[in-house]
């Protein structure tokens, strides 16, 4: 199920990353002695958002239960492929671009790139060219940038050299760009010294995070709201979104009644029964709070990234 179409697609962002097994490169960190995966995926989804991209789909597979329980809160949706082993990296792209289809334009990038840097994402959004590829050093990289009317020729696409074959045989204009970090090449491995790079000079920025909650008599409306109802489009059932967010089913159903009291409207619309709860979507009032929270979120965190610079980098 998939939230409402509207403008609003002429103006979002999505970006997936593939986390599902080898293809992905998921497993590689396996090899690394001193990196948790899981935190290169919270990376990788912080820096998308800090650049403007309002929707990370997370294609997951290898150990997706534990991945996706540790990373719930951050706001992305996580795209379960149950037969990982048997897919190709075209594949988990096809996934993400399937559920982003609110968005007009779609980064996609493997899991064992997490260290691209947001300036990059944030050039490559200036450009026009429906396929963009961030370049260094005379070498392509990730995260690739795809104009969303591309994905359904990508998806139909049936030979046998992945993206980069269904991209080229799209006959899309492509602009290598040229970037001044070598984070869009560094795999997780240890002959790029990942883990070096990783812990040094490549570490993560500190940067201000604003928490943010709608109140009336009481808070309402905040992060865990929002990953909810995602879940509950992208699902259609409120016990198995609840079970996706990282909360209980109790917790759910909670702040869905405690957001619809305090609206005095309905979020979600749901048909009672059967063993899982019966079928839910959100309501039209539902994704129009989405729509504004989001917006809403998106200029607190420019001003707070705006005083951080002010005061911590005078």
């Amino acid at each position: 199920m998939q939230r409402q179409r509207g403008s609003e697609r002429q103006m979002r962002t999505g970006a997936v990353i593939a986390a599902a097994g080898s293809p992905g490169g998921f497993r590689a960190y396996e090899k690394l002695e001193h990196t948790d995966r899981r935190d290169m995926l919270r990376r990788m989804i912080d820096t998308f958002r800090r650049a403007g991209v309002e929707d990370v789909a997370v294609v997951t597979g290898f150990q997706a239960q534990e991945t996706e329980k540790s990373l719930a809160k951050l706001g992305a949706v996580f795209l379960r492929c149950r037969d990982y082993e048997s897919k190709q990296m075209l594949d988990f792209a096809v996934m993400g671009f399937q559920y982003l289809k609110n968005c007009s334009r779609i980064f996609f990038c493997p899991a064992d790139v997490p260290l691209f840097a947001e300036d990059t994402l944030r050039k490559m959004l200036t450009k026009d060219a429906p396929v963009v590829i961030p370049v260094h050093g005379g070498r392509k990289g990730h995260p690739v940038l795809i104009d969303a009317a591309l994905t359904e020729q990508i998806a139909c696409y049936r030979g046998g050299r992945g993206l980069k074959g269904a991209i080229d045989a799209s006959g899309a204009e492509t602009e290598l760009l040229p970037v001044d970090d070598d984070g869009v090449l560094v795999r997780a491995r240890r002959e790029d010294r990942f883990e070096e790079l990783a812990s040094g000079e490549k570490r993560a920025e500190i940067h201000p995070k604003v928490k943010l909650q709608l109140v009336r008599n009481e808070p309402f409306f905040g992060p865990g709201m929002m990953v909810l109802l995602k879940q509950i489009d992208l699902l259609g059932n409120v016990r198995e979104a609840c079970e996706k967010a990282g909360m209980s089913y109790s917790k759910g159903w909670s702040l869905i009644r405690t957001a619809e009291k305090e609206l005095g409207r309905p979020v979600v619309e749901r048909s009672p029964g059967g063993k899982n709860g019966g079928i839910a979507q959100v309501s039209p009032a539902g994704h129009r709070l989405m729509e504004q929270y989001e917006h809403l979120e998106r200029q607190v965190a420019e001003f707070a990234e705006k005083k951080y610079r002010e005061i911590f980098r005078p």
